[in-house]
Order: structure tokens, then sequence, then C-alpha cells
């Protein structure tokens, strides 16, 4: 039943250092991967055969991407979650599997640990982003609760009690008579 071919890196257990085909047909070619919270580094060979390493922050990405593709003629799938970049060959697998239903919540926990939105491959090569929803009610992005402009040129209500102090070099001086009370 489907590919035999499974893999899976745990989207808690960062940094990770694994070894993966990324790249598509000829282009296609084997690289050793770490991946971070903050960046992934590729060691990959050049057309030349000269290794040639590339750093791409995470943000480089534009999401953590589903794609399900048919094997054969049986009816069996594999199921790939990855780091999508705009060039094929930066995009890194996560996780290789044969049920969609095994990969559902990590595809989910790689979104949140690195911070990108979750991707849709359809078959045709088309990518949409699944609509945010909780049941039936569509969830909305957050606002702030207060503008932060509007403070931004103001001290803070503590030290508005307080008075500046005196700068160096300056004395105060006090004048008048002195007023002594005696029983």
């Amino acid at each position: 039943m489907g590919s035999g071919r499974t893999f899976r890196l745990d989207p808690m257990d960062l940094p990770a250092r694994y070894s993966a085909g990324i790249g598509t047909g000829a282009r296609r070619v084997e690289a050793v991967i770490v991946l971070d919270r903050q960046e992934a580094i590729l060691k990959r060979p050049s057309p030349s055969g000269a290794p040639v390493t590339v750093r791409l922050p995470i943000k480089a990405f534009e999401g953590v991407a589903v794609r399900i593709v048919p094997i054969g003629q049986d009816g069996d799938i594999e199921v790939t979650v990855e780091l999508m970049h705009r060039d094929p060959s930066f995009s890194l697998p996560l996780i290789v599997a044969d049920d969609p239903a095994d990969v559902a919540a990590d595809w989910q926990a790689w979104g949140r640990v690195l911070g990108l939105p979750l991707l849709l491959v359809a078959p045709d090569g088309t990518v949409e982003q699944p609509v945010d929803q909780i049941g039936a009610i569509r969830r909305l992005p957050s606002r702030p609760r207060r503008r932060h402009s509007f403070f931004a040129n103001r001290r803070p209500r503590f030290l508005t009690r307080r008075k500046t102090g005196l700068k160096a070099g300056e004395i105060e001086i006090l004048s008048g008579h002195e007023i002594i009370a005696r029983d």
C-alpha cells in the first residue's frame, strides 16, 4: 500500500539536520539540510559538481504546503508536507507519508512553529490558502486593543508625577526670612 517511503521530521525537535532530495525533474539533487526556527541551510552540489551552501531565512518561504500525488494505477497516494519556496529547487520536504490523516496535525504544527501560512497544492499545481475557520464561524485577524501611536509620545504615568532633577553646576538658592515658632 502506498510508496512505502515514509519520512517525518518532528516540528517540536528543532534544530534538525537531515538529507533529502530537493528540486524537480532533472534538477533534483540530494542535499543536506539544517533547519531551525529562523533559517534553513542547504548544502547541495552545483551543476559543476562543487558543493554550494545556501542560507535562507524562514520568512523567504511562502508557507507550509501539503501536496498529494497519485502513485501508479492502484489508487495509492503520496502526501508531502514541505516548506514551499517560489523557486521549486529550494522547497524543502518535511514529511512524506501514505495517509493524509497521518500528516494533518503535523502540517498545522509546522505552520505554528515557523509562523508561516498553511497552503494546499492542488493536483494541477495551483496553490491556495485554506480559509481559517472554526466550524461554521470564520476567524478574522485580531485587532490591537489600544492604539499605541497615541501614547507613544507621552511619558509613562508614574513619571509624570516626578520632576526632573537639577543639572550639574546648578545650585538651588533659597532666600527669605526664617520663621521659628516657639511655645
